[in-house]
């Protein structure tokens, strides 16, 4: 598919699904027990998964193979994640992992899928990563102290987990003939390994909270669901190294919500490195 060709409806829903996803992660960080929350939004996802699958269907058994995959990958990703915000920056954290994954996905698309970019689209990808490298100094710590801090370790393993599940799931979908019922497929069965092993370690504590916060917990999950079946729809639609470049557009929504809400980094130094995001997506589209 030509670049140029690609539906501007495809394009807006990716960046609203960026700023979804920017949302979801602000409500991890900012949760007070980050790998309690995690895990409440994700089996919330899960349970909302279950109900949605019975209107839409599942996947078609050609997919089922890269769904068992990318749910183990998922698996590794939420423990991931529980481990990025424990002591890290909005920002820093997600750029790191939202931001190199496209670079990966790039590498891996090519030989692997055998999609082919234009010069405009590396182009483009080369600007947002040097506009989330640039995001990362903006946080007021060298990059070498968030690089060894465990928060910013778990981001970086993080970001090879991203790439993995995007390249997994990109053909999952196209493979599925239901990318929607692929995606809640995928939710329903992510949280189970995770679900199992602290309910065994701390049951009460993880029952207790769980009643405590699920109105949250659907929250989150609700907008983290919806977002990721509008990537994995668009991956339909164009190529999935572009798709999986144009949502790390949350990166500038990332910024935002961690100056204004969490009053972290500089706001100005990370606009003008998020504007330089900006510019690769439009480059992306052009």
């Amino acid at each position: 598919m030509v670049l140029s060709q690609i539906p501007a409806n495809v394009v807006l829903a990716v960046l609203a699904a960026a700023l979804m996803h920017a949302s979801w992660n602000a409500l991890i960080r900012g949760a007070p027990d980050k790998g309690l929350y995690t895990l409440l939004l994700h089996v919330c996802s899960a349970l909302l998964a279950s109900v949605g699958l019975l209107f839409v269907g599942g996947p078609d058994p050609a997919s089922w193979p890269f769904l068992g995959l990318s749910a183990l990958l998922h698996t590794a990703y939420i423990l991931c994640l529980m481990r990025a915000y424990e002591g890290g920056q909005l920002a820093v954290s997600y750029l790191l992992m939202r931001g190199l994954a496209p670079l990966l996905v790039c590498l891996l698309s090519t030989p692997l899928l055998g999609e082919t970019l234009s010069f405009g689209a590396w182009l483009g990808i080369a600007c947002i990563l040097v506009g989330v490298l640039t995001i990362a100094s903006t946080s007021g710590q060298p990059l070498g102290l968030v690089l060894r801090h465990p928060s910013g370790q778990a981001a970086l393993f993080n970001a090879a987990i991203i790439a993995a599940y995007t390249l997994v799931d990109g053909q999952g979908a196209r493979l599925s003939g239901n990318p929607v019922g692929y995606v809640l497929a995928l939710a329903l069965f992510e949280p189970l390994v995770i679900l199992a092993h602290e309910l065994r370690r701390r049951r009460p504590a993880v029952l207790h909270y769980f009643r405590q916060h699920w109105p949250l917990g659907f929250l989150g999950a609700g907008v983290a669901t919806s977002a990721y079946c509008i990537v994995l729809w668009a991956m339909t639609q164009a190529p999935i190294a572009v798709v999986a470049a144009m949502r790390e557009s949350s990166v500038i929504f990332a910024v935002l919500i961690g100056s204004l809400w969490f009053k972290e980094g500089r706001l100005r130094a990370g606009l003008l490195a998020g504007l330089c995001v900006v510019a690769g997506v439009l480059l992306l589209k052009h």
